[in-house]
Formats: structure tokens, sequence, C-alpha cells
């Protein structure tokens, strides 16, 4: 009976230490190769980032981080504006998805991207609140602000 309790522990304590080498950290928020926001999709994650000319890219990166070429995703962003919902539909341009319109005028409104793995796909939604104001501890647009909220900050 000893012995089956022994077998049990070490069990137990081989199983915690599996979990407790899980270095994926869940709760970090991931700065964005381009400065735009990363979200977690299927496979990996996506960066949303407000090009200067307005228009919106989408990239894709595996769990690595390393970029991966669009192939069958679809993104349409529905932008919640002031002055009305627009949909924007995007399109294939070198290693992103590109908005063929720009984001409406305007700044603090609720952005849903949506993301299929393939055109025919459930997509995933993801809100975004959109702030083009800079963060003074990051100095990245608040959209795409990487600071916690346990530095006092309020992310």
């Amino acid at each position: 009976m000893n012995k089956l309790i022994q077998s049990t522990v070490a069990l137990l304590l081989i199983g915690s230490t599996a979990f407790a080498e899980d270095k994926h950290d869940h709760n970090k928020v991931i700065p964005g190769p381009k400065g735009g926001k990363i979200v977690e999709v299927e496979g990996g994650h996506a960066e949303f980032f407000v090009q200067p000319d307005k228009k919106v890219s989408v990239t894709f990166y595996g769990e690595d981080m390393k970029p991966i070429p669009p192939a069958e995703q679809a993104v349409t962003l529905i932008a919640e504006a002031p002055a009305g919902k627009t949909k924007l539909e995007f399109e294939k341009n070198a290693d992103a998805l590109v908005s063929k319109d720009v984001l409406p005028e305007g700044d603090g409104y609720r952005v849903v991207l949506q993301i299929r793995n393939t055109a025919d796909a459930k997509p995933q939604n993801i809100r975004i609140e959109y702030h083009t104001e800079v963060c003074g501890k990051c100095n990245r647009a608040e959209y795409a602000c990487i600071c916690t909220g346990d530095d006092g900050h309020g992310h």
C-alpha cells in the first residue's frame, strides 16, 4: 500500500511540473512587430495595424511570431464610428491583408475585426477600441498599447 501512495504522489508531482513548464503566458501582451495590436487567432496570432494612410492591415503570425503569408484567410472589419457603421473589405497585399478603403474619420470608436481561416468558415470576432492618441508609457497608439493594468496605466 505504501508503494501505491508513493507512486501516486510521484505521478502528481510529475503532472504539476508539466503544467508549470508551460512557458506560454496567456496574460502577457505581445507587442505587434509593425506597431499594431496582436490578437490570438486559430493557429497563431494576427496583427491589427492602422497604416499612416488610415488603411488597415492584418498580418498573420505563427505561435513563434514568424510571419505567415495570407493564404485562404478572409478578413472584414466593421467600424462603429460616430457617423455610422462602415464595413471594410480586405485584399492580399504582399505579406498581409489590407483594407480596400480607409477607416472612417474620428477616434474613440469600436472596431469589430472578423477573421476566417477560410472564406466559408465561421468568423472569429475580435472587438478593438480604436484610439489613435499615443500612450505616454509604451509610445504606441492606444489601440495597440502594451501596458498592463498592474502598472497603474489602466489598460
